[in-house]
């Protein structure tokens, strides 16, 4: 990545590349004084229907949170299926994932991650403001999306609305499946 900060959202079979994106940052960090890194922050955004869809992806994300230590990257999880059944159960979870999160010093209920765990769509719009607001002397944030064409759209019209109403161009980049 030859951004100093760059977003990945991903979702169903699109986080598969973002995988070995993520085991060769692990590789980097752990080669700390041999190879220097480009990227100052990377934001990790994955979309995914169930927890059961992203067990898989989970042994990969706790590698990176245990060798980042200087928080280089940073992880959301978005749960979607709950969302759609906005019921008494699912606002439980919520509320117990929030309460979790308070008490663990950060970690997720269902995961044991420090990666939040959201339910419901990202509102991608507002996160890329968040990253701006955080980074104001970054001129340029390459945003990759990789997965449905519903995604990648929304992707797009969330970088065309950041890079209007911030001092950075958001560059979008994506692969549909």
């Amino acid at each position: 990545m030859t951004n100093p900060v760059s977003v990945l959202v991903g979702a169903g079979i699109g986080v598969t590349p973002y995988a070995s994106i993520l085991k060769d940052f692990v590789h980097m960090a752990q080669m700390r004084s041999t190879y220097k890194m480009k990227c100052q922050k990377l934001y990790f955004i994955w979309v995914t229907g169930s927890q059961r869809h992203f067990e898989w992806l989970l042994d990969i994300i706790r590698e990176v949170e245990e060798v980042d230590q200087k928080g280089i990257v940073s992880i959301d999880i978005f749960i979607t299926q709950f969302f759609q059944n906005f019921d008494l159960r699912t606002c439980m979870l919520y509320i117990c994932e929030e309460h979790f999160q308070k008490l663990s010093g950060g970690r997720s209920l269902f995961t044991g991650l420090k990666a939040t765990t959201h339910f419901g769509r990202p509102q991608l719009s507002s996160m890329f403001q968040a990253v701006h607001k955080t980074h104001p002397m970054v001129r340029k944030v390459g945003v990759f999306s990789c997965g449905p064409p519903g995604l990648t759209k929304s992707v797009e019209v969330a970088t065309k609305d950041a890079s209007n109403t911030t001092k950075a161009l958001f560059e979008h980049h994506f692969e549909n499946f």
